[in-house]
């Protein structure tokens, strides 16, 4: 690279840190503590290394155990243990992190027109490109090192871990992200949208999943564990030491698509993906009734995969009350404490409250598109229109609490079925009232939204990590003690944990006239102003 290449590369690399600044701290942070509340569950659940290999069995053996968090290589080792519980699901969320900022960068700007204007000034595009994935390389990197830098702040003066136990962990939550990042910008080549971009590689993601599982599962079925990027991952196996030819598949395995994409990347216009958009289709009228049906028929397709993870995560959860009740008669020390009904009451609470920070950030999903319709310039056409603004707002605000709502319930039936079919029994009125319990909570998260949306447009998106911090100080808050009043700032400490406690009539009463409080001006303000553009 030449002495004029760099520093483009480096403004380009910049501006995208600025653009995902939010984002990267949120993910940050949420790693961070979730790896250490990993490592402080193990401490707490097993004190005792004579009995932790018995108490550790249940959790070993259990198949739903298997498909959630992977195979138990070495749970017994605090080390083994972090990776187990918590390295499946982080690198999930990572790689899903990656393909959404990694496509926004590439195919998401060549959307919004930014690519095309950049381009037209001296940046060629493979510098464009390559600061696209050198920031997500970056990112990934410093989200890296602050779980390194927590997980060593905990694990080391307790001497849990070592700091090599630490940096392996870190790299096995790094290496997901940088892989799909390759995956989404080798998409972005190929999908004619950012939309469809990140469609393609999440449904790669899916696949790798759906080929992990069985693999973890079934003992003769471990070869499969070759075949997917997520077996890959999991073949790390901390704290032993990484194996040099599993890196080096990785390491190819992500260099392949980064190299195909550099290839596509000079043989299509910007603006168009290799697949294209058909120019022409039959007609289908499906759903073109009104708005707020026009935008349920366009998020169908992300609102599948909302539905479909949350009804297997749901399905697992329900499998697991089993193990939960073995754990509890195969450890005294609990038993005693806990009767069953309390325990599997205080674990459909824990559950619903993973169910509750899903629906609220599908509502917040669903008015980040209202503002893309305004922001691309649909909206200016439709209220050309004698359409009102005020319709238009209650429409989608009605529509993403309505699937907001239909997640929950979807989310009870499944963890109903999935402790069923494991031969346990919920009571189904307890479920019924923890998904009522939880509306409160996407109303006011709608309203919230819709007034960011009235007032500052742009910054919709921010909504994302509000709703995750407010999540977050909900259990750190809680481990640390913190003053109540402090606590009821989080709309999801101020809801009853249903089903271990009643519902609570006044904090569901409280949070929906905050909802609509909010809601009101928020709809006044977006009547009376101007449309604003990307």
């Amino acid at each position: 690279m030449n002495g004029a290449a760099l520093p483009g590369l480096v403004v380009l690399v910049r501006a995208r840190l600025r653009v995902n600044r939010i984002s990267l701290a949120a993910m940050a942070i949420l790693m961070a503590i979730f790896c250490v509340a990993a490592l402080q569950t193990y401490v707490a659940a097993f004190p005792d290394r004579s009995t932790r290999t018995t108490m550790l069995a249940p959790l070993v053996n259990n198949g739903a155990l298997r498909v959630l968090y992977g195979y138990p290589f070495d749970i017994a080792d605090p080390a083994g243990w972090v990776a187990w519980r918590t390295m499946t699901s982080a690198g999930i969320i990572m790689a899903m992190w990656a393909v959404v900022i990694t496509s926004g960068a590439l195919r998401g700007e060549e959307d919004a027109g930014r690519g095309e204007l950049v381009l037209s000034g001296v940046q060629p595009r493979r510098r464009w490109f390559a600061a696209a994935l050198t920031a997500t390389a970056v990112q990934t990197v410093i989200i890296g090192a602050v779980m390194v830098i927590a997980l060593a702040a905990v694990g080391l003066p307790q001497h849990l871990l070592t700091f090599a136990n630490c940096a392996e962990l870190g790299l096995q939550l790094m290496l997901p992200a940088l892989f799909f990042a390759a995956v989404a910008a080798l998409t972005s080549q190929l999908a004619p949208t950012a939309r469809a971009a990140r469609l393609l590689a999440a449904g790669i993601l899916v696949a790798a999943f759906l080929v992990r599982a069985p693999a973890d599962v079934r003992e003769g079925m471990s070869w499969l564990r070759r075949l997917t990027p997520l077996g890959w991952f999991e073949e790390l196996r901390p704290p032993a030491a990484p194996s040099p030819i599993v890196l080096t598949v990785i390491v190819l395995a992500t260099a392949l698509p980064i190299l195909i994409a550099l290839c596509l990347l000079g043989t299509r216009d910007i603006g168009r993906g290799l697949l294209g958009a058909h120019d022409s289709r039959p007609p289908r009228r499906l759903l073109l009734g009104s708005p707020w049906q026009a935008a349920l028929r366009d998020e169908t397709p992300q609102l599948s995969f909302w539905f479909a993870g949350t009804t297997l995560y749901a399905l697992l959860m329900g499998g697991l009350i089993k193990t939960v009740l073995e754990f509890l008669r195969h450890t005294p020390m609990y038993a005693q404490f806990f009767g069953e009904q309390l325990a599997v009451d205080g674990f459909v609470s824990a559950l619903y409250s993973l169910i509750q920070l899903l629906a609220a950030l599908l509502a917040v999903t669903l008015i980040v598109a209202a503002r893309g319709e305004e922001a691309t310039g649909r909206l200016e056409l439709l209220l050309a229109m004698p359409r009102s603004r005020v319709g238009w707002q209650c429409g989608r605000a009605v529509l993403a609490i309505a699937l907001a709502a239909t997640l929950t319930a979807i989310a009870a039936g499944s963890m109903w079925v999935g402790a069923a079919l494991t031969g346990q029994r919920i009571r189904a009125s307890s479920l019924l009232l923890a998904s009522v319990n939880s509306l409160p909570l996407v109303v006011v998260t709608v309203g919230c939204a819709t007034a960011v949306l009235a007032l500052a447009p742009r910054a919709v998106s921010s909504m994302y990590a509000l709703v995750a911090a407010a999540f977050l100080w909900d259990n750190v808050g809680t481990a640390l003690q913190a003053p109540g009043w402090t606590l009821s700032l989080s709309p999801f400490h101020a809801l009853a944990r249903v089903p271990m406690q009643d519902l609570a009539f006044t904090p569901v009463a409280v949070l929906t006239v905050i909802g609509a409080g909010l809601f009101a001006p928020a709809l006044y303000r977006f009547r009376h102003r101007d449309l604003i553009s990307a």
